[in-house]
């Protein structure tokens, strides 16, 4: 009797309590059902609300719990179109970081733990919710703790997001077994250490201690060569260029699993490129530097490797500042620098082809000004002497007046001539007659013109604009004079022209063949002409020759070493720079290098 009386009262209970359940709204329903594991019975009271007052308060917290009762139930499909219809519509509200962390579980377990570590990280940085802090915390705490991340996704978010100390410690550890793994020791040991006891947890700090101690005969492990180059910013094609070429020459010749390949994205800006040398130096078994690519960069980064770490080789493959390389015994710049292509062509004017008077026609800007001042000085050394220097801007279709000025600075050095040899007191005594004739129907002579326009299509124009003025003498010019354009735009008035470049086109060699087949086959592409990819390859290549050398010091040994082949010939390094500059002269529109001292009369 007592049995039945009970079971009665329990089912009175049990019916009272469901009336109650009932009577509440269906949001509380189903956080009680939640509250009791029941997340498959809420689900569809949660839908419901969340379907008819989405936009309402009841309904943005339908949005929350559905969601997180959709993760539990592993319905990844249903769970990602509420958390997305969320984000999008609610910006600013106070469960926002709570379903961003539900967006970044779906993240990572559809398996893009970096982004979804990272959107965890970035709630901890602004959230002042501690409920959403310490749920956001442990997930991210116990994806990094799963090894799912490599060693330079953990790199960037430590960069990113260093927000929190318990998420911080856990960085630095897997930053130190990840090092381990790849056998980077120098980087493990540097990791491990700074797992403090102040920043960690004693968990973290003994675990830490325990792979310092495992790596105590280790050494400093697999050499790394760091690749200096922007792969973000206005740049960053030609950084990926320049790690592309570098990538191939290291893969070519087998050292995957020999040597370290680090890549630094220094984003074209100078202190960024010293931050990033300095942190790989300290943190890794660095043996040597390829990049920076641009000349800033390249001359902040050798100015502080050059004064602390001359055993550690910098390679720029592209950098074209003068001054760079004299910066240390242990830098080198493959390109030839402007100084050196404006000193080869006025060595070349006065040696090979006897001329010892120049005017200058130098374009605006800072290209224009730089070979002009390198010009000038080499020929003054030389003994040579600047007869007029004239600046023009670029693009315009006539300069007249700039020739004017040229005519009338020439007129009057001949007319004082003509007077000593006469004998005239006065040496710039003149006839007006003799003046307005002159000026109007001779043809003045420079023996040596020198144009450093900045492109193929101006130096042609420049040409033809030197003939169309009356004036007479051998035409010299720099790179910018390299090109097709210059044949189209200057035809027979560029004849007999020389300038300078940093390396001939050499397309049909063995040696850049079989880098082009290599590099379209690796890369899908083929690679470009601005000589980036090529010119890091070759700079890859030389760091490999010198280290299959075995010597006691790299930068020695290059140095030693001075000649290497490169895809576009030779480069000779004297005190660092590369001084194979070619001389070009156009003959019968082709472009011919200039062997030796030229047979051509001078025109003087």
């Amino acid at each position: 009797m007592r049995v039945i009386f009970l079971s009665i009262l329990f089912i009175a209970l049990s019916s009272t309590f469901s009336l109650a359940q009932e009577s509440l709204p269906p949001l509380e329903q189903a956080k009680n059902l939640i509250s009791a594991d029941k997340c498959a019975d809420a689900i569809p009271l949660l839908k419901n609300t969340y379907q008819k007052r989405f936009r309402f308060a009841e309904g943005e917290k339908a949005s929350i719990l559905l969601t997180e009762c959709y993760l539990r139930q592993q319905n990844r499909v249903e769970a990602e179109k509420v958390t997305s219809k969320y984000l999008e519509y609610y910006i600013r509200t106070p469960y926002r970081e709570r379903m961003e962390t539900n967006a970044a579980i779906l993240s990572i377990e559809k398996g893009s733990v970096y982004d979804g570590v990272e959107s965890l990280l970035r709630v901890l940085a602004y959230t002042k919710n501690p409920a959403a802090k310490i749920r956001a915390k442990d997930i991210a705490i116990q994806t990094i703790a799963a090894s799912l991340l490599t060693l330079d996704q953990l790199l960037a978010l430590l960069e990113k997001y260093p927000v929190e100390k318990d998420v911080l410690g856990w960085l630095y550890l897997q930053l130190g077994r990840e090092s381990q793994n790849e056998k980077r020791y120098k980087a493990a040991r540097y990791w491990y250490k700074k797992v403090e006891p102040e920043k960690a947890h004693e968990r973290l700090v003994e675990t830490a201690k325990l792979g310092i101690e495992s790596l105590e005969n280790a050494g400093a492990g697999m050499p790394t060569i760091l690749v200096l180059a922007p792969v973000s910013g206005e740049f960053a094609e030609y950084g990926i260029a320049a790690i592309q070429g570098a990538l191939l020459a290291h893969e070519m010749a087998g050292l995957n699993g020999k040597i370290n390949i680090r890549i630094a994205d220094t984003r074209a800006d100078a202190p960024v490129a010293l931050w990033r040398a300095q942190q790989a130096v300290n943190q890794d078994s660095v043996i040597a530097i390829i990049g920076p690519i641009m000349s800033a960069p390249s001359a902040t980064v050798a100015a502080w490797l050059g004064s602390n770490f001359q055993h550690i080789p910098m390679l720029t493959p592209t950098a074209t500042d003068d001054g760079i390389a004299r910066m240390g015994p242990n830098i080198f710049q493959l390109n030839i620098t402007m100084d050196r292509l404006a000193e080869e062509i006025a060595d070349f004017a006065t040696r090979c082809l006897n001329i010892s008077e120049f005017a200058i026609l130098s374009p605006l800007g800072d290209y224009g000004n730089s070979m002009s001042n390198s010009f000038t000085r080499a020929v003054e050394r030389r003994g040579g002497v600047i007869l007029a220097h004239q600046h023009y801007e670029e693009g315009r279709p006539d300069y007249k007046t700039e020739f004017d000025l040229w005519r009338d600075a020439r007129f009057k050095q001949e007319n004082r001539r003509r007077n000593i040899e006469k004998g005239v007191n006065n040496l710039d005594a003149v006839s007006t007659k003799e003046r307005r004739f002159y000026m109007q129907d001779s043809v003045f002579q420079f023996p040596g013109i020198f144009i450093p326009a900045t492109n193929p299509s101006d130096a042609g124009l420049m040409a033809g604009q030197v003939a169309f003025n009356k004036i007479n003498g051998v035409l010299l010019g720099t790179s910018g004079w390299y090109g097709r354009d210059l044949l189209v735009q200057g035809k027979r008035l560029v004849e007999g022209a020389f300038f300078t470049v940093p390396f001939m086109d050499l397309e049909k060699s063995e040696a850049y063949q079989k880098f082009e087949k290599t590099f379209s086959k690796k890369w899908g592409a083929e690679p470009a002409r601005d000589k980036v990819s090529g010119l890091s390859y070759d700079a890859m290549n030389i760091v490999i020759e010198s280290i299959a050398q075995r010597p006691n010091n790299l930068s020695n040994q290059i140095n030693w070493t001075q000649k290497f082949t490169g895809i576009y010939g030779e480069i000779n390094f004297k005190n660092g720079a590369n001084t194979s500059a070619q001389v070009v002269t156009v003959n019968k529109s082709q472009f011919l290098p200039q062997v030796e001292c030229s047979s051509t009369p001078n025109k003087n």
